[in-house]
């Protein structure tokens, strides 16, 4: 699917890298930003950071963190 999307996933989430990396390699137009300092609730233990990348997403403004 050609949507874009943004794939966040947190240093420490439980989840594992494998399956990240098949939501990346499954939406082509998507934008993974790792957190860093959060697990797999990131709106929970970063909220602020949480927003603002959200929000800089669905704005199509810069994302603050690396994105890859």
């Amino acid at each position: 699917m050609h949507v874009p999307s943004l794939i966040l996933r947190g240093q420490c989430d439980f989840i594992r890298a494998e399956v990240t990396q098949e939501y990346r390699e499954s939406l082509p137009d998507s934008r993974l930003v790792h957190v860093q300092g959060a697990g797999h609730a990131i709106a929970h233990s970063q909220p602020r950071l949480y927003t603002v990348l959200l929000r800089v997403f669905l704005l199509d403004e810069p994302l603050p963190a690396p994105a890859s």
